[in-house]
């Protein structure tokens, strides 16, 4: 028991340390925990009464998908770029990406995506649309990132609409090439 708690007093000043070197006050590093922590309540209670609704299928790693239109294209692979139509929200119901409303789907690589998203898409045949529920280990986790707070569970409909090849670098300007011997 000491032990843990020897082990819990170190990780506490990592932390105070790290967010001290980030600019953040000990009141900020109490109020992102507390967030965290409500995130993660919020985000197991909504996942735990979103696997009763029909049609949603629990994988192993947490990740809750509901199918709402099967595809008939080929599956990427995870070192594929595709692109994707997709709406992500908060448990809440506030959006905070959709593609749709932009009228631009996006082209990504399956790689660089959220874990979550990656698990999916290597699944799917391209033409399927679906519904994630994604728990925060497979999201942003326990950081969050932007307009996603820390252990945040997310909500997306992610609909695969083709396995694309990636737009060649594009040629620099001039002015954008970097200077010889600068990094």
């Amino acid at each position: 028991m000491l032990k843990v708690i020897l082990i819990s007093l170190l990780a506490l000043v990592f932390v105070f340390l790290g967010a001290r070197s980030c600019g953040l006050t000990p009141e900020q590093i109490e109020e992102r925990i507390l967030l965290a922590e409500m995130n993660a309540e919020e985000g197991l209670a909504y996942r735990s009464e979103n696997v009763r609704r029909p049609g949603v299928v629990v994988w192993d790693n947490g990740l809750q998908v509901e199918v709402l239109r099967e595809g008939q294209g080929a599956v990427p692979d995870e070192d594929d770029w595709v692109r994707v139509h997709y709406r992500g929200w908060h448990l809440d119901g506030r959006e905070f990406e959709n593609s749709w409303r932009r009228n631009e789907p996006a082209t990504v690589p399956i790689e660089r995506t959220i874990a979550g998203w990656r698990e999916a898409l290597v699944s799917i045949p391209v033409g399927t649309r679906l519904r994630l529920v994604v728990p925060p280990e497979l999201a942003y986790g326990r950081a969050g990132g932007g307009r996603i707070g820390p252990e945040e569970t997310l909500v997306f409909e992610l609909e695969l609409l083709a396995i694309v090849m990636p737009d060649p670098p594009r040629e620099l300007e001039e002015w954008e090439r970097p200077v010889p011997g600068l990094r």
